[in-house]
Formats: structure tokens, sequence, C-alpha cells
């Protein structure tokens, strides 16, 4: 009896042994994780967007129009070919930057466009010279309120360097400088070759101070349908409020979704796929470009807000306005709904006052098919027919995607058409809406 008395007293001593290793054992475990980045955006719902553009990848020209003489005329709106002519422009070095014509007339702009022995990159908006500077070096240092929306580089065939034209049809200034480039035989080769092989283009006159270089081939576009997949509102807010804990949910109305946290608010249209934040205070001070440019991308930046190809299209610094367009298959995304298819930014004191944007994101099309549009040339010439509106009042035309969103099915539709611009409004071209009088798509 003794022996077994002491078999359980050693038996009982080991059990509690073993509890206390066990539970030591609980306590001290750490398991191997990954490191966590402390710089990674909330807003990542998309693992493979990443955090940041650069400007290269935002602000982009929609359209390459090349001179030869007075007859030959070639271009593109096809970003894949674009964008090789701006690779080739990152090796160049710019120089002696010198304004030439702070007021230009509508009559030198128009000869400035239509010269031989150049090609013409067209921007959408102003973009300040200083913040292109990653696809074009500039060696001058003063030129950040320099500012363009259509870049012209033309060559003497007698001169092996080309000069580089900052022009804006905008602010109606002009400056110009020369180029350094390593070898000149590739400027051939890469650049002047290849726009001999672009689409044939020709000038349309619209009234006697403006001509526009426009297709007059048929092009080909795809028409894509995709699935309604939104990223989830709760995402951007954890991304955009300051303490997101703080912040409260509340159901507005049938389709509306109001986030604040006593200082910002968060609007969300649950139909449309658009939401607003405000942050406060406003400010009515005139921004400067570059830092209205710089700051809202930066911003997009910090809170990984690039989640589809967004390109830079509109700037207002007397407003404080800057607009990205969404863009599907390298063409312009147009959306009847206020932001539906753009992010809008509104610059207040210290940071964004306004963020605006949708928050639907675009994966593989469920349906793609090619369709042909007719020729640029054939839409002006039955625009200018057609009577219903003041043609010589048309300032550009391009195709692009008219955005139509089916709410009952869950499908968002990207329809390829020609549109036009016309006293500030972009227009949709078709047949049946040009009887009508086209469809008012938003005011820049």
């Amino acid at each position: 009896m003794r022996h077994i008395e002491t078999i359980k007293s050693v038996v009982l001593l080991l059990l509690v042994v073993i509890s206390i290793t066990f539970t030591f054992s609980i306590w001290s475990y750490a398991p191997k994780l990954a490191p966590i980045d402390p710089n990674q955006s909330v807003d990542g719902s998309i693992t493979s967007i990443p955090n940041k553009k650069p400007v290269s990848e935002i602000v982009l020209p929609y359209k390459w129009v090349f001179k030869f003489d007075e007859e030959e005329l070639f271009g593109t709106t096809d970003s894949n070919v674009i964008k090789p002519v701006l690779d080739e422009m990152m090796r160049w070095k710019v120089f002696g930057l010198t304004a030439v014509n702070q007021e230009l007339t509508a009559d030198e702009l128009n000869d400035l466009l239509t010269s031989r022995n150049q090609y013409v990159l067209y921007y959408p908006g102003e973009v300040p010279v200083s913040v292109y500077d990653d696809v074009l070096e500039i060696e001058d240092k003063n030129v950040s309120e320099v500012l363009f929306n259509r870049l012209i580089v033309n060559w003497n065939p007698e001169d092996s360097l080309p000069e580089v034209h900052f022009v804006s049809t905008i602010s109606k200034t002009h400056y110009k400088a020369k180029v350094k480039m390593e070898d000149t035989q590739r400027f051939q080769k890469s650049i002047i070759d290849r726009g001999k092989k672009l689409s044939q283009f020709k000038e349309v006159r619209v009234n006697d101070f403006r001509t526009l270089a426009i297709s007059s081939e048929p092009i080909t576009v795809v028409n894509s349908t995709y699935i309604e997949e939104e990223i989830n509102p709760s995402l951007f807010k954890d991304a955009l409020f300051n303490d997101p804990n703080a912040v409260r949910r509340n159901l507005v109305g049938t389709n509306t979704e109001e986030y604040g946290d006593g200082i910002a608010r968060m609007n969300v249209n649950t139909k449309t796929k658009v939401l607003n934040f405000v942050y406060p205070p406003d400010s009515q001070e005139l921004s400067i470009p570059s830092e209205l440019m710089t700051t809202t991308i930066d911003f997009v930046n910090e809170h990984s807000g690039w989640t589809d190809d967004y390109r830079y299209s509109y700037m207002n610094p007397v407003s404080r306005y800057i607009k990205f367009q969404l863009h599907d298959n390298g063409l312009p995304v147009f959306s009847d709904v206020a932001n539906g298819s753009d992010i809008t930014q509104v610059l207040g004191d210290n940071r964004v006052f306004s963020y605006s944007r949708p928050y639907f994101t675009l994966n593989a099309p469920i349906k793609s098919y090619e369709v042909t549009l007719p020729p640029a040339t054939e839409v002006a010439r039955q625009l200018e027919e057609s009577g219903d509106l003041d043609f010589t009042a048309i300032e550009e035309i391009k195709p692009g995607y008219l955005l139509i969103h089916d709410t009952e099915v869950g499908i968002m539709k990207f329809v390829p058409h020609w549109f036009y611009y016309v006293k500030g409004n972009w227009e949709v071209y078709e047949e049946e809406l040009n009887r009508k009088g086209g469809g008012l798509l938003g005011l820049e």
C-alpha cells in the first residue's frame, strides 16, 4: 500500500508538471506571421491595384497627329500606339524654355496647330510643365506655372534637333524649347517613321479660326459589358476618415447612406455607386495649378484610389477643381450620372476639401465584341448639315464610351460612340440621338 501511495504521488506530480508546461507553452506561443507594412492602405479590396501611380500614367494625351506637308495628315487615338512615343520622349532633355506669345489669337493658334513637319500631342486639360517632369526632363528651373494642353514637336529636315512647343488653347500662351537627344536617327525611326504608318486624318475647318484634325477612316472599338462589382464603401471610410472607429453610419434615404465623425462626412449613393467625401473647411483662394495637380494626385495615391484606369481630364484653378476620367480600352468613359465615371476633387486650405468618385471596379468583361464607328469626318459632315446646333462652336470630336447602368440586372454596358465638345459640354453623337439634339453629359 505504501508503494501505491508513492506511485500516486509521483503520477500526480508529473501531471502537475505537464499541465504547467502546456499552460506556459500556450501563453508564450507566437505564430510566425508576415510583417505588416505600416504604409499599406486600407483601401485595398483589389490587391493588384498599386498604392501609387506616377504622373506619366495619369496625365496622358488622347490624340497624336502628324503633318508632313500640305496634304499628308496622319493620326491616332489609340493609347497603345501613343505610349511608345512618350517612352521615347522620356530620353530627351529639354532646355532653353522661353515665352513666345502670352496672348495668342485664334488665327495664330490655328496656324501653330496646322504647320508642316510636326506632330501634335493633344491633352484633355491644361498641364503644368513642372508636374510633367517624369515624361519630359526640363533643365530650366523656373517653369512651375507654364501650362499646355497641346504639345507640338516640329523639325527642320536640315536640322537634326527638333523644337518643342508648349501651347495652351485655354490660357492662349505659347512657350518653346530646344531638345537634346543622344541619337537623332532613333528619333527618325521610332517617331517620324512610325507617324507615317498611322491612320489617315483630315483637317476639317469649323469656322474662320478653328480647324479640327480628325480621323477620315472608320475605327474599330470594343463594346464591353461588365458585372456591376462594387468596392465596399466601408473600405473608403477606413481610408478617408482620420479615426474610422469614430465614424457613424446612417441611412438617410432609400438609396443613400451617410458616414460621419462630426467633422468630415461621406455620402454614398447605393444606386449610382457614387460616393462623396467632404472635409471642411473650403477655400476661396485661387489655387496654383501645379500645386492643385500634385496635391490631388498625391491624395488619391495615399488612399489607393486608382482602382481602374483613371486619367487627368480637366482643371480649374479658380474653383480649385480637378477631374480624372475613367478610361476603358484607352478611351474616355462618359456617364449621364454626376461623377458616374469621374474622380473629382476640390482643394481646401490645407488638404482636399471634396472628393467624389464611383465605388465600382472593372474586372474582366462578361461579354465583349468589336464594333466599327464611322469616320469622324462623316460625323462632322452630319453635324454640320443637321441644323440642330452651332457647328462653328464645336471644339473637338473624339471616340469614347457611354456608360449605361442596368441596375435591374446588375450590369454596366460600355457602348462606343463619337463625342463632340461644344459650348462647355461633351455630347454623345448617335444618329437617333443627334436628331433629338444630343445628350448633355457634363460641364467643364
